[in-house]
């Protein structure tokens, strides 16, 4: 198939009996669909016709019908009788394009413009050679030309708006496609793309019928085949539209995209083999495109090679400027949703998290408008302590710029500090991966859950649809757990609904409801094993309503708001708060809060620079009021009521400005601000300016070399998210750390990919921080100090096989007041074993090496110790046939090492002290 270039009118050709009246006679039949009397009626032209146009208008019809031969013959004859006609030279370019020859189709196109500046057709085909060549502002710019110099040609704003619609702008893609057509409605190239300019707005029926009448127009065309397919695919009739594409695919088998949507199709319908056969012959006809290696890489971690699912990301990510890929080159539906899930998940299935969050920090700097990007981000931090901020916030900034999607909404991901349930909950706590590839109307269903040792087991089950323009979430999720010793019990409920409507291609709205209800006991898991209590209990109800929207000015210029109000009760006993001392002592703390807060955050997007600026307002309405009742002996009961406010209003102003003077080098500068006022004495009055810089240099394709340094304010988050960028060249700045603290954090790393199977890297970051504690008279504070060192070796040297070594250091240091610990120095080695075959079944062991220090300096409790001991986490799995599910038991620490341990991550412990043997499954329906 060649798409059309030249655009001839009737009256170019006056009536008659000579040769200029049969052409008059072809062209009307060829514009009412008819392609065969448009042959008859110039069959009888005599040899001796010697005027070029004949030639090529007879070369343009034979191209319709795939007959290059012939056509070929046709330009050469136009060129010898006009050496210099544009006209001629412009169907080479596109027979050039066609077969792939990308360099010699822009020599021809150039020498087309040059022998005629004037001509609209030769502009036409320019763009289609530097499109070839991934220049698609040069094609824009040489379609804008054409355009301006033959306003009345069809073919030239067709083409204006196929290109349009490439780079987001869906409003200026379908006015010029109405214009196309109102030019010329019965050729099949303006049905063709009106049609997709209908689709990429969810006018599925409108665009059916463009695509119907542009297949009645040129049954030989692919593309209104391709169109119509999808747009059935998008109203749910799968099967309907998976026939169009293998029509599509018949119609012009070299053309890569074509093969890359009929995988895809063919994954949607569970064909197994024959998705990555397509897959296949893509990558081959067309090796610089990233699409159908970034779906082959879906379907091969989806059938249990995650491994081979590697390699085939990494080229993907090499077509794509070295950053991760998101999007197809054809942006024909959006289905974006299911590649960050899939990418983070072949991540996570090796143990390889540092190269996702590698991959998702270039990505969000890179674009900070990509949605797919923030999701990873959001997924490679859940396995990170004392990032659940950060987490979090990533999730909203992804779910305010999604699109519409189908992938049901899990009610743990958006809440944190899950304590014991973090890593123990009915599914592992990252995005779905068992969405589908194409957004259609339709309803699926997830259920998963969990049973294990200390009378663990959870539940989940989730139900999303979407129709239309509108995708709907409803979730329900209920764990449980005995805990690794006395009083470390939790019971926790999260319920959440979801509903996201698109008002216009750029204006998107979304509600959110949910509903957390959690109870536990002691579960901080400190050094010393007499350091907890037996009768503290804390519970907490929350009620979450938010409200966003997203609203595109252009693809590069969004604005993003969130609003959110949080009824919370809070509430901590203590039954026997001064054990052994005065026995039978109580203490009751109950902390009502009502919250509001609004961000506004614009987006902008160009070549050179990304600028992320936003505003914040955050209100708290709270109280606690505190009961103590102390049994002195001979003097009974002193019982002691008070209530403190603890209302609080919080302001904040932000700019990052991510600088790309070079593809290789980003320049990250920034700075915020925060005002606090209220009656909460450990955050309030304080006026913080808080400066950033960073930099990510890629002085190599295979080397990412990162630097940073900022400062920071621990914020009063109502729900702990915001939409404020969580991360400076790759080194978080919002840790969970009590509300008021401030401090500074330094950090560079390296990262290199050595082999397309071995990879090394080394992080160094510090931290000196300012902690406000609350003593008995006034605010206090201290300086503390915190170091961390990472470096680790990955190496997959078998298709089934994925090795881990890595070692972390973590250092802290502090006055060793408030019950803080005066120095805790960890030191970590794990090392990990991934075998994973292609029948499904996959085991992972991990040994891992832990050496901790720590010393107390509480004048009543001045103690220290040292602790070493290794730990065994083992894991088997099996991948359900067609993605139905999947099936996991483990255990983690497999022989139950009692060991003692100082838990920074005070609200979801990293490991502990008794073995938890599980088994877990996820269903996914249809």
């Amino acid at each position: 198939y060649y798409p059309p270039v030249l655009y001839f009118r009737p009256d170019e050709f006056p009536a008659g009996p000579d040769w200029q009246g049969m052409v008059r006679q072809s062209l009307e039949a060829y514009l009412r669909g008819d392609i065969q009397r448009a042959f008859d009626s110039i069959a009888a032209a005599p040899a001796t016709v010697s005027d070029p146009r004949f030639f090529t208008y007879r070369a343009h019809l034979l191209l319709t019908i795939g007959r290059v031969d012939e056509a070929a013959a046709d330009i050469e004859r136009a060129l010898r009788l006009a050496p210099n006609n544009a006209d001629a030279l412009s169907l080479q370019t596109i027979i050039a394009v066609v077969r792939g020859d990308r360099d010699q189709a822009l020599d021809i196109a150039q020498k087309a413009v040059q022998a005629a500046p004037n001509s609209a057709t030769a502009q036409i085909a320019l763009s289609y050679a530097q499109q070839a060549r991934f220049d698609l502002e040069g094609a824009r710019t040489s379609v804008e030309k054409a355009v301006a110099l033959d306003p009345q040609n069809a073919l030239a704003w067709a083409r204006l708006s196929e290109l349009s619609a490439s780079f987001g702008d869906l409003g200026r893609a379908l006015r010029v496609a109405e214009k196309a057509t109102s030019l010329q409605p019965n050729l099949s190239r303006t049905q063709t793309v009106l049609g997709y300019a209908y689709l990429m707005r969810v006018q599925t029926k409108r665009a059916r019928e463009a695509f119907e009448r542009a297949i009645t127009l040129d049954q030989g065309d692919p593309l209104p085949r391709l169109g119509l397919g999808l747009a059935k695919i998008r109203d749910g009739k799968l099967h309907e539209g998976g026939r169009e594409i293998e029509v599509a695919a018949s119609l012009d088998p070299g053309n890569a995209i074509i093969r890359s949507y009929l995988g895809k199709t063919y994954y949607e319908e569970k064909r197994t083999g024959l998705d990555e056969r397509e897959y296949a012959v893509a990558e081959q006809l067309d090796p610089n495109d990233p699409t159908p290696f970034l779906y082959d890489a879906i379907a091969k971690q989806t059938t249990n090679r995650p491994v081979e699912a590697l390699h085939d990301v990494q080229r993907a990510i090499e077509l794509n400027d070295n950053r991760a890929v998101y999007r197809s080159r054809l942006l024909l539906d959006a289905d974006e949703a299911s590649r960050s899930a899939s990418l983070g998940r072949i991540y996570s299935d090796l143990g390889f998290q540092q190269l996702a969050l590698v991959e998702g920090w270039k990505s969000v700097n890179t674009d900070p408008t990509n949605f797919s990007a923030h999701r990873l981000l959001a997924d490679s931090y859940a396995v990170l302590p004392r990032h659940e901020i950060a987490r979090v916030s990533e999730l909203l900034q992804s779910q305010l710029l999604q699109p519409l999607n189908q992938t049901p909404i899990q009610p743990r991901l958006a809440e944190s500090n899950l304590f014991l349930l973090s890593a123990g909950g009915p599914s592992a706590l990252s995005f779905n991966e068992f969405n589908p590839l194409f957004n259609r109307n339709g309803i699926a269903f997830q259920l998963s859950g969990l049973g294990g040792e200390n009378g663990t087991y959870a539940g989940e089950a989730v139900l999303a649809g979407i129709y239309g323009k509108a995708a709907a979430s409803l979730g329900y999720s209920d764990s449980r757990t005995n805990g690794f010793r006395v009083n470390a019990d939790q019971k926790d409920r999260i319920g959440n609904a979801f509903v996201q409507l698109d008002l216009t291609p750029d204006t998107s709205v979304q509600a959110e409801y949910r509903y957390r209800q959690d109870e536990r006991g002691d579960i901080v898991q400190r050094f010393f094993k007499d350091e907890f209590s037996r009768t503290e209990r804390n519970t907490e109800e929350r009620n979450t309503v938010r409200v966003g929207a997203r609203h595109n000015f252009t693809p590069g210029s969004i604005v993003l708001l969130s609003l959110a109000w949080q009824n919370a009760d809070v509430r901590l006993t203590d039954k026997d708060v001064i054990p052994n001392i005065l026995p039978g002592s109580f203490a009751t703390v109950k902390r009502p809060e009502k919250s509001f807060s609004a961000e506004l955050q614009h987006l902008f997007r160009s070549q050179y620079v990304t600028v992320t600026t936003g505003a914040g307002f955050f209100d708290i309405e709270g109280r606690a009021n505190r009961v103590f009742g102390l049994n002195i002996p001979g003097l009974g009961f002193i019982t002691t009521d008070d209530t403190v406010r603890l209302n609080l209003s919080h302001y904040n102003l932000y700019s990052y400005a991510n600088i790309h003077p070079f593809k290789t080098l980003t320049f990250t500068l920034g700075l915020s601000g925060d005002i606090t006022e209220g009656d909460s004495q450990d955050v309030a009055g304080k006026r913080e300016i808080n400066p950033k810089f960073g930099v990510t240099w890629n002085p190599l394709p295979d080397t990412t070399v990162r630097l940073a340094g900022f400062r920071m304010l621990k914020r009063t988050l109502i729900t702990n998210q915001t939409l404020e960028p969580t991360q400076v060249a790759g080194f978080n700045q919002f840790f969970d750390d009590f509300n008021g603290t401030t401090g500074w954090r330094y950090g560079g790393a390296i990262d290199q990919k050595i082999t397309r199977d071995l990879f090394v890297g080394v992080e160094y970051s510090a931290r000196a921080l300012d902690v406000p504690f609350i003593g008995p008279t006034d605010v206090e504070r201290e300086a503390t100090d915190e170091q961390f060192g990472h470096g680790y070796v990955f190496w997959t040297p078998h298709p089934w096989v994925a090795l881990r070594a890595e070692y972390q250091v973590e250092r802290f240091k502090s006055p060793g007041h408030h019950g803080q610990p005066a120095r805790v120095d960890t030191q970590r080695v794990p090392f990990g074993v991934g075998f994973f075959h292609p029948s499904g079944f996959s085991a992972v062991v991990r040994e891992t090496y832990i050496n901790q220090d720590v010393q107390l300096e509480e004048a009543r409790n001045s103690r220290a110790g040292h602790t070493d001991f290794w730990l065994t986490d083992a894991q088997i799995s099996y991948r359900l046939p067609y993605r139905y599910g999947l099936i996991s038991v483990g255990a983690t620490n497999l022989f139950d090492r009692d060991f003692r341990f100082s838990e920074r991550d005070l609200n979801n412990p990293t490991i502990e002290p008794a073995r938890f043997v599980y088994a877990r499954f996820t269903l996914a329906l249809p």
